[in-house]
């Protein structure tokens, strides 16, 4: 991941919430992958609202990266609780195989009905910055701080949150609900450090990957878009089936030939074959297992 950022240009992270969706971002050539939260969550049939424990986080990060070699960079809420907890968390994803991780300053799940009760003082944020940075195994693993205030607090708060979390060591910061290319061109001018975007499907202004590096942002992460799609190809064929009684003359779908090719299902079977016998050996009568 520093090798990563260390690069010039804009690293290109795809949202995955699973193995499959992460081993498509690998076969497509992106050089990083983003692990959403929601994407996790609703992969559960559940909601985006916080419930998801960090246990079942923990447990997906390490299926994905058992089958991907591009580096994760993981959702990790607000840390799941308050510092103690982040002081477990952090190296709980570091050691099932996240590269990075980012905390937001709007507590997760929300714990008061008023949403603007929800955001953490920056105080209190820099100090959970500062724990995740004690707790992480070594100055590889990325830090993330993002500030969540811009729709509550306005822009000029979000940006000056997101310089004192850079003051505070985060490593990159993300500064959540830029819907203009105006508010965006702004963040990249008055934050001086390194800077993640992040762009959801209709969320206002989606300038190319190739603007976002000319403005000085580092990385780029598009969380829904793949499993928006994966819905919408799901409720497609359902609906094909249900209006015709079969899946026939539906189109748009791999063979099975491609699906097994892209879980790895030959390089499976060829390990396999490793330690299996060649065959049926021939079953002893009973006179020889008498003797």
């Amino acid at each position: 991941m520093r090798q990563l950022l260390d690069r010039d240009g804009l690293l290109v992270a795809p949202g995955a919430y699973d193995g499959l969706s992460a081993r498509l971002v690998e076969r497509a050539g992106f050089p990083a992958i983003y692990l959403t939260g929601g994407g996790i969550a609703r992969s559960f049939g559940r909601p985006d609202n916080g419930a998801t424990t960090i246990a079942e986080v923990v447990d997906r990060v390490a299926s994905i990266a058992a089958v991907t070699t591009r580096p994760l960079i993981a959702d990790l809420d607000a840390g799941h609780g308050g510092v103690a907890m982040i002081r477990r968390a952090v190296p709980a994803m570091a050691e099932a195989g996240a590269a990075a991780i980012h905390l937001e300053d709007r507590e997760v799940p929300r714990r008061f009905r008023n949403d603007a009760d929800n955001i953490l003082s920056a105080a209190e944020m820099t100090g959970r910055i500062r724990a995740a940075l004690d707790s992480r195994p070594d100055g590889d693993f990325v830090v993330i701080a993002r500030t969540d205030v811009a729709p509550l607090l306005g822009l000029d708060e979000a940006i000056d949150r997101a310089n004192r979390y850079a003051d505070a060591g985060a490593d990159v910061i993300y500064v959540e609900h830029m819907k203009t290319l105006s508010e965006m061109e702004a963040v990249a001018r008055r934050v001086a450090a390194p800077k993640l975007v992040s762009l959801n499907k209709g969320l206002g202004d989606t300038p190319p990957a190739a603007d976002l590096a000319a403005m000085g942002f580092k990385i780029l992460t598009l969380p829904a878009d793949l499993q928006l799609a994966a819905i919408h190809a799901m409720q497609s064929i359902l609906a094909h089936l249900d209006a015709t009684g079969t899946t026939v003359g539906f189109d748009a779908m791999v063979a099975f030939g491609a699906r097994d090719e892209i879980v790895g299902l030959r390089e499976a079977r060829d390990i396999e074959g490793r330690y299996l016998p060649d065959g049926r050996e021939p079953t002893p009568s009973l006179q020889q297992l008498g003797e």
